[in-house]
């Protein structure tokens, strides 16, 4: 079994494995496919940066993410949370 891929498979096969260390498969390479999967065209995130300016600092912002998730100090920022208002007058909160 190789990385992810062999997790995976394993986790397919064996529905009451507990998998107790996965942090190592985190890597540069890894982050860097998740991001360019993202969609380019959205809106900003909460800290206000598109996705071509994250892509513009990616080679300095990908090691300084990798170090937080290693260490324990990344934590995800929350959604930036928007309320509309329904036909009935009540409001629906949208998170963004």
């Amino acid at each position: 079994m190789i990385g992810l891929h062999g997790v995976r498979r394993r986790a397919r096969k064996d529905k009451k494995k507990c998998f107790t260390a996965l942090l190592h498969h985190i890597t540069i390479d890894l982050l860097e496919q998740s991001f360019r999967q993202l969609e380019r065209n959205v809106a900003s995130g909460i800290d206000k940066m598109t996705w071509s300016e994250y892509e513009d600092n990616l080679l300095k912002l990908l090691p300084e993410l990798l170090e937080k998730v290693h260490n324990g100090k990344y934590r995800a920022l929350p959604a930036r949370r928007v309320y509309i208002m329904k036909e009935d007058g009540r409001k629906r909160a949208l998170g963004i």
